[in-house]
């Protein structure tokens, strides 16, 4: 089993595409379908299904990737092992592109002015991208928001936070103290399509027999916002977001809490890692909610 082989058909599960990954890897078409054939003779199992459009892992496949991505992992770790100091002085984190919030950007410009000779590599991303990086070893480290079945020994829960109504001041709700999801019927509302408990907003409202106006359908919580401040709609979203001329009101049916904090693999940099976690936790305290 050779290294290329891992890699080859690593970006033949990734791209769906034995053509896209050839591309992928720059190497030949039959080059790379030859050593992939080759790798499932050593295994001694079909690893993909090869359909004309799309192809696919088999179950034999599905549980050798997570080895790969082990496999990948540690000769990563190993070369970064063999690098000098200066070299050794980086960190790729991983950002869920919905925690642009203060506790998060605090957190990392504070680590940042503590820790100046550390290069901060910065990737953003939906929750799904991101774990992804990570099993590719392309990130050493994510803040995420936490389900709680994740290993206790790779996670650090930093702080939580509820889902609230975002409003415009001169929002017809603006004066509440707080909302049902059904006072939302047929007013403007931005969907935030990468909210993490988008599929539970969804449920509440189907409950309530509310249907909100859907002026914005959005992956971007910067334009979800603008959309709030511009008094256009209203949106649902973390609470520890600040923005001039809006309002945030509790939501009385819709009380679910997020838990954000820092998620890594076992075979990440450990150096890296414990530096920012370590950092990270004496910092979490003012963090709260």
């Amino acid at each position: 089993m050779e290294i290329r082989q891992i890699r080859y058909f690593l970006a033949v599960q990734e791209t769906g595409s034995f053509t896209k990954a050839a591309e992928k890897m720059f190497v030949t078409q039959p080059a790379l379908s030859t050593a992939i054939k080759a790798l499932e003779e050593e295994l001694g199992a079909e690893l993909l299904v090869r359909k004309p459009k799309r192809i696919s892992l088999t179950p034999a496949g599905l549980r050798f990737r997570d080895r790969a991505f082990a496999i990948l992992a540690e000769c990563n770790a190993a070369k970064r092992d063999l690098m000098d100091v200066r070299d050794q002085r980086q960190l790729r984190l991983g950002v869920l592109d919905t925690l642009n919030t203060p506790p998060v950007n605090a957190l990392l410009h504070d680590f940042r002015m503590t820790y100046p000779d550390v290069l901060l590599h910065l990737h953003s991303g939906s929750k799904g991208d991101l774990a992804q990086k990570l099993g590719q070893d392309k990130v050493d480290l994510l803040i995420t928001s936490l389900s709680g079945e994740e290993e206790s020994h790779t996670t650090l829960p930093l702080y939580q936070e509820r889902f609230v109504l975002f409003v415009h001041r001169q929002h017809p709700l603006a004066t509440r103290a707080s909302v049902h999801l059904a006072d939302l019927h047929e007013l403007p509302f931005v969907l935030r399509k990468n909210c993490e408990v988008l599929n539970e907003g969804k449920r509440v409202f189907l409950s309530e027999q509310a249907q909100p106006h859907l002026t914005c359908r959005t992956e971007e919580d910067g334009w979800a916002l603008s959309m709030v401040q511009n008094n256009l709609a209203a949106a649902i979203m973390g609470e520890t977001i600040n923005a001039p001329d809006v309002v945030k009101i509790p939501i009385v049916d819709f009380g679910l809490l997020r838990t954000v904090g820092c998620l890594w693999r076992a075979h990440s940099d450990p150096l890296g890692v414990k530096q920012f976690t370590d950092f990270a936790a004496q910092k979490s305290w003012a963090m709260a909610v």
